[in-house]
């Protein structure tokens, strides 16, 4: 069936124009005719074939490590096919296309039919699911490919348009998502086109256009809270304080007259990124310490007190946030420096007083790095000092209360722990993450992921070094660099010089980016 589809496609330029739709038929139907050679559960009508099939079968066992040998072959095979195929696409080249598509379309028979023949019996059936999907996968590519070459490749002034920015849709916007979320996908074609372009510009110039396509920072905000006080002896740890019941407040909803940042530490930071926390002063759960358990404890604190001086008083904040992955429960642990004394502590425990006072207890502004770090504000030095009180119920429970009025403002009545919190905004990349996870091809764990976390560091937010931001009117800008695409199109590469100096010239002048982004 390949054969056939060879010996019947037209070479001739103009009649490949037109003519160009057999590709899509012969593509298919060359899928169809190979999946039931190869997958198909029934047998092929006709002696010759089925006893055929069963020949091989019965002598299966050529091709060890099916997927591992995928992995590590095909994987590379198959990419140096992508750059081979971007390089044609960005020559023009028509009559290329068609002898690549050809050659594509015969490797790729002869290596799925020699995989196929080769499987062993014990891997027939995960070796077959593979082959399929496999199968199915290029053979839509092939189609794709076939009518490209129906349709013509674009001439030199309309390759580097993006189909997906084209329309407003949500297939557009999620494949765009899925386009940009892949690994050094990207970046591999900003490298080719400028590889494969006559252009003025060098490879840092050009990345200076290309940057503002790089995955932007979102805000990634803490969806939920959890604090726990500890005291530490000698025989062990006990939680004296725990609650989960914590309101997360969004910085945009403070009202004017809630003076929460007196000091103004938070000025330079994005609203969006900035929250709230307002927590119960009663714990969410009780005091069940056994009463063996509560009189071991109290011995332990005096004989840590006598070796040590004091006990140590552990306070805990954990924080839940949506991404990155792997990193999404974050904490800050720090035992307080000035630890109340024991016999307060025995006091309370013994029942004699219901509380004692905890100094400087933990940092009022806490900022949560990406990387998944919990650290007191920079430039902040406010902390929270508090009351841990036993109340006598059936059964007890422990209370902490803000001591601080000041800190009570904005939490609408809840006088228990509080924070503000800064998270740093970070990228999504859910679907990239989750690829790398999967691990699916040693290709991805050895050399994609590793170089395109390179190359995306070194290419990202390149455009922050010429000031610019919330422009009103990006008209006149669009319409300098279609004008480079243009020139250099036309070859008019001292023209192509020229528009880029000025567009450089005009984001390195303030009042020049602020004329040229009026609106009209």
């Amino acid at each position: 069936m390949p054969l056939l589809s060879i010996l019947l496609l037209p070479f001739h330029h103009e009649i490949l124009s037109r003519n160009c739709g057999l590709f899509l038929l012969f593509s298919l139907l060359r899928s169809y005719y190979s999946s039931t050679l190869l997958f198909g559960r029934k047998e092929c009508p006709g002696y010759t074939v089925s006893m055929t099939l069963k020949f091989i079968v019965a002598n299966a066992g050529k091709i060890q490590g099916f997927s591992l040998h995928i992995a590590q072959n095909v994987g590379w095979i198959l990419f140096f096919l992508i750059v081979v195929d971007r390089i044609i696409y960005l020559w023009s080249f028509a009559t290329g296309k068609v002898i690549f598509y050809l050659f594509n379309l015969v490797l790729f028979t002869y290596s799925v039919t020699e995989y196929a023949w080769g499987m062993e019996l014990v891997h027939r059936n995960v070796g077959g699911f593979v082959l399929r999907a496999i199968y199915l996968t290029k053979s839509i590519s092939l189609a794709l490919q076939a009518l490209q070459i129906r349709y013509g490749i674009p001439n030199k002034s309309n390759l580097y348009r993006q189909f997906l920015t084209s329309k407003v849709t949500q297939v557009n916007y999620f494949g765009f998502r899925l386009y940009r979320a892949l690994p050094f996908l990207y970046e591999l074609r900003c490298v080719l086109d400028w590889s494969c372009t006559t252009t003025s510009l060098t490879m840092y110039d050009w990345l200076k256009i290309y940057s503002s396509g790089n995955p932007t920072n979102i805000a990634n905000p803490i969806i939920d809270v959890s604090v726990k006080i500890d005291i530490k002896a000698l025989g062990g740890r006990l939680t004296f304080f725990k609650t989960t019941v914590c309101e997360k407040i969004p910085w945009k909803h403070m009202r004017a007259y809630d003076d929460v940042d007196p000091l103004d530490y938070l000025g330079g930071y994005n609203v969006e990124d900035i929250q709230l926390i307002c927590c119960q002063p009663d714990a969410s759960t009780m005091w069940l310490i056994p009463a063996p358990v509560q009189t071991r404890f109290i011995q332990s604190l005096e004989e840590t007190e006598m070796i040590f001086g004091n006990m140590e008083l552990i306070l805990n904040w954990d924080f839940l946030r949506a991404r990155p992955k792997g990193k999404e429960l974050v904490k800050y642990e720090s035992p307080v420096d000035r630890s109340p004394s024991v016999d307060d502590v025995k006091r309370v425990l013994n029942g004699t007083i219901n509380s004692f006072r905890i100094t400087d207890a933990y940092p009022r502004y806490f900022r949560v790095t990406g990387s998944g770090e919990v650290r007191r504000l920079e430039a902040s030095i406010d902390s929270v000092s508090g009351e841990l009180l036993l109340n006598n119920g059936t059964p007890p429970w422990w209370s902490f209360y803000d001591t601080n009025p000041s800190d009570l403002a904005g939490c609408q009545g809840l006088n228990g722990p509080m924070a503000i919190v800064v998270s740093e905004e970070t990228p999504q990349g859910i679907i990239g993450e989750t690829l790398s996870k999967f691990s699916i091809w040693s290709l991805y764990i050895t050399f994609v992921l590793a170089v395109a976390r390179f190359i995306r560091l070194q290419c990202s937010d390149l455009r922050m070094r010429i000031p610019y931001e919330n422009l009103p009117s990006c008209d006149r800008l669009l319409d300098i660099c279609e004008g480079i695409y243009a020139a250099r199109a036309e070859g008019e590469l001292e023209v192509e010089e020229v528009l880029y100096w000025t567009l450089v010239n005009i984001y390195r002048s303030p009042h020049m980016l602020l004329e040229y982004t009026k609106p009209d």
